[in-house]
């Protein structure tokens, strides 16, 4: 298994928080993470295990088996698959073969389409079928979907956090996200009302009723705007600043 990936993994509670208190929410990660999905590039290793025919799927997890024993050595062996199997309850695996014969691997950007190894394109073909159809979507802790908008938001908070050297912490991130979020819907809100007003102007002079009317129906709609990009406006603030 890559050192790298290890590393990483075990890292985790140092380079992410999920509360914003002190206590350890080691445990809530396993509700946030994604997949754990370990592609294996160049691969060129039987699917065997004792001589036995096995799955992708079943050549991780015997990557991930503990050795039994107390000693540092054993500890740190196991250690980091341990946080695996702990944090990525669900897990998939694939093992890409070399992508085209090895003498045209030093020259792969410029390489043919037909040159390319059929095994390698089914792999490849399978790979990104699993991540685009079977893999979940991404979910805050409330079930609420996040988007390719609020992914944008998350990323740049958790980039410029970890840039000035703290500790990224989603529950902070998604209250800043949703301070972003709000404000842009009830932007887009009064938008919709002021331009329907402005043209409703050429129209004057109007009854007072025509005007209650119209003032009626694009509060509604102004509503309607606010409804489809608002974010856990719990508290029905941001509404009530659009009324």
């Amino acid at each position: 298994m890559p050192e790298q990936t290890v590393r990483y993994v075990t890292e985790l509670t140092d380079c992410i928080k999920v509360k914003s208190s002190d206590i350890d929410d080691s445990s809530e990660f396993v509700k946030f993470f994604p997949t754990f999905i370990w592609a294996v590039r160049d691969f060129t290793l039987e699917l065997k295990i004792d001589d036995k025919d096995v799955t992708e799927d079943e050549y991780l997890d015997f990557a991930l088996k503990l050795k039994h024993g107390t000693s540092r050595r054993v500890m740190e062996y196991n250690f980091p698959r341990e946080c695996i199997q702990k944090f990525f309850p669900s897990r998939k695996c694939f093992t890409f073969p070399f992508p085209t014969a090895q003498e045209n691997m030093s020259c792969l950007e410029n390489l043919d389409v037909a040159a390319i190894s059929s095994e390698f394109l089914k792999v490849t073909d399978h790979f990104c079928k699993f991540v685009f159809r079977d893999s979940s979507v991404k979910r805050l802790k409330d079930e609420y979907t996040v988007t390719g908008r609020v992914l944008g938001h998350l990323a740049k908070t958790y980039v410029d956090t970890i840039s000035s050297g703290s500790v990224p912490c989603l529950e902070n991130a998604v209250i800043a996200m949703a301070m972003i979020e709000n404000e842009a819907a009830v932007k887009e809100g009064l938008e919709v009302y002021q331009n329907g007003m402005e043209k409703l102007k050429v129209s004057f002079p109007l009854e007072l009723k025509d005007v209650s009317s119209k003032h009626q129906d694009l509060s509604s709609t102004a509503t309607q705007a606010f409804m489809k990009r608002f974010f856990r406006d719990t508290d029905g603030k941001y509404l009530k600043s659009l009324e």
